[in-house]
């Protein structure tokens, strides 16, 4: 078909559609050069962020025998979002024994979740379980306040973390206070 042929065609199928009270047809458009046209690109995955954090904890006993249990270790997170984290860490536990103090090691996974309250400061929430050797499983929930000191350090306030530890079949409860300092690599 020649293109004048085409532009009439196009005209009297526009006319007929007024006459019919019906929307005409799109105009004609010449066909797309795919070579000159940019190509789609597909928007590459997020790295995850990797942190070490070193941390201490002091878990106050609430239950029978009042104890003072002191935690202190390294863990390493990996960030999935910039509020999602999970972490794997071992630390040194220093634990009311049967006759003075007893030394362990813990190792625990932590799932994080950091809410920002601004640029600066944060509000993580963490849920972490654990397993001591000889004595049985831990688990503690905790939040707290956070402060980012630069581009890749934060300093996590932990103010209210409950926790359970199953010693000898025997629950035990405690109420922790603890600090870390995260460093992302």
């Amino acid at each position: 078909m020649r293109p004048h042929c085409t532009f009439a065609a196009f005209t009297a199928v526009a006319a007929l559609s007024r006459a019919a009270g019906a929307e005409p047809p799109p105009a004609a458009t010449p066909p797309n050069d795919t070579a000159s046209a940019p190509k789609a690109v597909a928007p590459a995955a997020p790295a995850l962020a990797e942190r070490v954090t070193a941390f201490s904890t002091t878990a106050f006993g609430l239950s029978g025998s009042r104890f003072l249990n002191e935690l202190a270790g390294a863990r390493f997170e990996l960030a999935y979002t910039p509020r999602v984290t999970l972490g794997f860490g071992l630390a040194y536990a220093n634990l009311k024994g049967k006759s003075g103090r007893a030394s362990n090691v813990l190792p625990e996974a932590m799932l994080g979740y950091r809410l920002p309250l601004g640029s600066i400061v944060g509000w993580p929430v963490h849920f972490g379980g654990g397993y001591l050797p000889k004595n049985g499983p831990t688990l503690r929930v905790g939040t707290g306040f956070d402060f980012q000191l630069g581009d890749r350090v934060l300093l996590d306030l932990t103010l209210l973390e409950p926790m359970v530890w199953v010693t000898r079949n025997r629950p035990e409860s405690s109420l922790n206070l603890g600090a870390s300092l995260s460093v992302r690599l």
